[in-house]
C-alpha cells in the first residue's frame, strides 16, 4: 500500500525525513534506530521502493550511490540497525 500524503509531496516528505534522521543521528541514537527500522519496514511493505529511497538519500546527502553501492550500504549499515531495533522489540525491551 502506497504512502498517502495529503499535505506534502513525496519529495517534501523525503527531504523532511532525511533532515530529521540527520538531526537525531547526532542527538538520539535510539530515535535514529527507530527511524531506520520504520524506513526498512516501509520498503518491505511496499510503501516505498528501494530505488526511491536511494534516490532521495542521494539528493539529501549529495551522494551518487548506484544500485550496487546502495545494496552494500543498506546491507552493511541499515540492516544491522533495523535488526538490533527489531530484536529489542521482540524481547519487549522497549
Amino acid at each position: 500500500m502506497a504512502l498517502d500524503l495529503t499535505y506534502q509531496t513525496k519529495e517534501e516528505f523525503a527531504a523532511r525525513f532525511w533532515d530529521r534522521l540527520r538531526l537525531v543521528y547526532s542527538e538520539d541514537k535510539f530515535e535514529f534506530a527507530k527511524m531506520v527500522w520504520w524506513l526498512s519496514n516501509r520498503i518491505a511493505d511496499g510503501d516505498f521502493t528501494s530505488n526511491q529511497v536511494r534516490l532521495s538519500f542521494n539528493d539529501a546527502y549529495g551522494r551518487s550511490l548506484n544500485p550496487s553501492q546502495w545494496t552494500v550500504f543498506t546491507t552493511t549499515r541499515l540492516v544491522p540497525i533495523h535488526d538490533r531495533y527489531q530484536a529489542m522489540l521482540d524481547e519487549a525491551d522497549l
